[in-house]
């Protein structure tokens, strides 16, 4: 793919060292973008698909995930939450600070386990488990917290999760994002295409047409961009769809294969495997969250 914008952080006052929100929205905020700002975002309440770095993995009630600095990524909520309809509302916890935000305290010998976990969070990381029920309940009440009270339930948070073993890492690179913005109109308009045609058949050339590129620079970007082939990508958003419909839903395998995109049940099975590391039918019956297996 192209280029994320950066995003400008949350408003912080001069009083604050972080930016916390307790926010409803009629959906989550769906362009790829990146900041210089640690990021962990709680859902409370919202479904989609969400990326992160190379990472493309569905997203339900309860996602918690930890997000570097300069790591671009976006949520893309499922098509009831653009419909105005007021039983699909999405609810979040939205934490942003900077790495230095404690000043000269990151360098001391007692830090160091936070200290590594900034730089695990380069990769995104997902909680689950007892470790993510505490962080939730600790960032539901941070957030209504006196100013004084806030820094030291932040520690407690980033102690919790820098020494838990219930984490997942989610994309296979450090992505260390310092880009301009002139290519970021390009993603918004390919990103936007391939989620309403992933279902499809769908050429390079039609896909470059859409970014305004030829076939050729569109490979060498998309590849340097992601190190994916625009094949590995619709296969993954197509998993992704799938891994939903295999949760949520009472359906057969073969009618998930087919509405997610794939018209051989077999060449299914094998593409879900090699993502997810089991079998739709143990993913059903698991309903485990959806990791991606690094090759």
């Amino acid at each position: 793919m192209m280029q994320p914008i950066f995003l400008h952080k949350h408003t912080k006052s001069n009083f604050q060292s972080f930016v916390i929100r307790h926010a409803k929205v009629p959906h989550l905020y769906n362009k790829w973008h990146y900041h210089k700002e640690i990021e962990l975002l709680y859902v409370i309440k919202s479904s989609g698909t969400r990326f992160i770095g190379d990472s493309i993995q569905p997203f339900f009630d309860g996602d918690m995930v930890l997000i570097g600095s300069n790591v671009p990524h976006f949520w893309q909520n499922d098509e009831a939450y653009f419909k105005d309809d007021p039983n699909y509302v999405a609810e979040v916890v939205l934490l942003q600070f900077e790495e230095g935000f404690m000043g000269n305290a990151l360098s001391l010998p007692e830090m160091l386990p936070i200290k590594h976990l900034f730089a695990k969070a380069l990769h995104g990381i997902q909680f689950y488990g007892a470790t993510k029920d505490n962080v939730a309940a600790l960032l539901m009440d941070i957030a209504y917290q006196e100013q004084e009270n806030k820094v030291i339930i932040l520690l407690q948070m980033l102690d919790i999760i820098a020494k838990s073993e219930e984490c997942h890492l989610l994309s296979d690179l450090s992505y260390i994002m310092k880009l301009p913005v002139h290519s970021s109109e390009r993603i918004q308009l390919v990103c936007a295409f391939l989620l309403e045609h992933y279902k499809e058949d769908i050429t390079l050339s039609e896909v470059a047409r859409v970014a305004n590129m030829t076939e050729k620079a569109f490979v060498v970007s998309s590849k340097k961009s992601t190190q994916k082939t625009l094949g590995q990508f619709v296969n993954e958003l197509r998993i992704s769809h799938a891994c939903k419909l295999l949760i949520n839903h009472n359906h057969s395998i073969g009618e998930v294969c087919y509405e997610s995109g794939f018209n051989n049940l077999s060449n299914f099975n094998r593409i879900f495997k090699r993502i997810t590391g089991q079998t739709p039918s143990e993913y059903q019956q698991k309903k485990l969250p959806f990791f991606i297996v690094r090759s």
